[in-house]
C-alpha cells in the first residue's frame, strides 16, 4: 500500500507545488501589507489567499479524479490494474493520497489562516473585532464565536470535499464500466455525479434540514455523514472495479 500511496504521490506532487507557490507569493504579500500597514495590499494578498484556499483544494480534489479517469480510459495506464494489487488497494491508495492530501491541505490552510489573523490583531491590537467577525462568518451571530465551532466547521468543510471526490471516482468508474470507449465518457461521468450528488443532498437535506446549519449538533452529524458516504462509495466503487471493469 506505501508503494502504490507513492506512486500516486507522484503523479500529483506538481499540481500541489504550484499552489504551494501561489499560496506563498501572497502570504508574502500579505507579510509586506501588515509590515507597511497598507491596507490595500492587505486586501489584495487576502484575497489571493482565499482564492488560492478555495480553487486549491479543488485542483488538488479533481486532479486526483482525473488521474484514476485517466488510469481506467487509457491504454498507457492499464499497466497499473496488472499488478498483484486488488482494486480495493489500488483505489484504496488513490482515495488516501487524494483525500488525506486535501485534509492535509485544509489542516495547512486553517492554520495559516489562524497564524494570519493573530498577525492582524497584535498589529492593530483590535482582538474583539477579530472575534467578532469570526463569529459573524462562522455562525452568522456577533458573539456566539467559540473555537470548538471554528475547528468543526472548518473539519465540515474538507470532509464534504472529501465526499465529493469519493463520489467523483464512483462517478468515474460507473461511466467507464457501462460506456467504456465513449467518446462522451467524461461528460457522462459529471453528469452522473450531478445526479447522484442531488440525490444525496435531498437525503441530507430530509434528514438534518431542520437543524441550523452552524450549530455544532449540525456540524458532527454532517461530519458523520459525510465520513459515512464517504466511506460506502469507497467501498461501491471498489467492488464494481473489482467486479465488473475491465481495462
Amino acid at each position: 500500500m506505501g508503494a502504490l500511496i507513492k506512486y500516486e504521490f507522484r503523479k500529483s506532487w506538481k499540481m500541489k507545488g504550484l499552489v504551494l507557490c501561489f499560496t506563498a507569493f501572497f502570504e508574502l504579500l500579505f507579510l509586506l501589507g501588515i509590515w507597511r500597514l497598507n491596507e490595500d495590499l492587505l486586501a489584495a494578498s487576502c484575497t489571493g489567499l482565499v482564492l488560492t484556499t478555495i480553487c486549491g483544494l479543488f485542483l488538488i480534489g479533481v486532479y486526483g479524479i482525473h488521474i484514476l479517469s485517466k488510469d481506467i480510459n487509457t491504454k498507457q495506464s492499464y499497466m497499473l490494474f496488472m499488478t498483484p494489487n486488488s482494486s480495493y488497494k489500488i483505489l484504496g491508495a488513490k482515495v488516501i493520497e487524494n483525500c488525506g492530501s486535501v485534509l492535509v491541505s485544509g489542516v495547512f490552510f486553517i492554520a495559516l489562516s489562524i497564524l494570519d489573523m493573530m498577525l492582524l490583531v497584535v498589529r492593530y491590537d483590535d482582538v474583539q473585532g477579530l472575534i467578532d467577525l469570526m463569529s459573524v462568518a462562522i455562525t452568522g451571530d456577533v458573539g456566539n464565536f467559540n473555537y470548538q465551532g471554528f475547528g468543526m466547521a472548518c473539519f465540515d468543510g474538507v470532509m464534504g470535499w472529501v465526499y465529493l471526490i469519493c463520489l467523483g471516482y464512483l462517478a468515474v468508474v460507473i461511466c467507464a464500466t457501462l460506456l467504456k470507449g465513449n467518446r462522451f465518457n467524461g461528460l457522462l461521468s459529471f453528469v452522473a455525479f450531478l445526479v447522484i450528488s442531488l440525490v444525496v443532498n435531498h437525503i441530507h437535506d430530509a434528514i438534518y434540514g431542520d437543524l441550523y446549519i452552524y450549530s455544532m449538533t449540525r456540524l458532527i452529524s454532517n461530519v458523520g455523514f459525510y465520513a459515512l458516504l464517504t466511506l460506502l462509495f469507497y467501498l461501491i466503487t471498489a467492488w464494481i472495479m473489482d467486479n465488473k471493469l475491465s481495462v
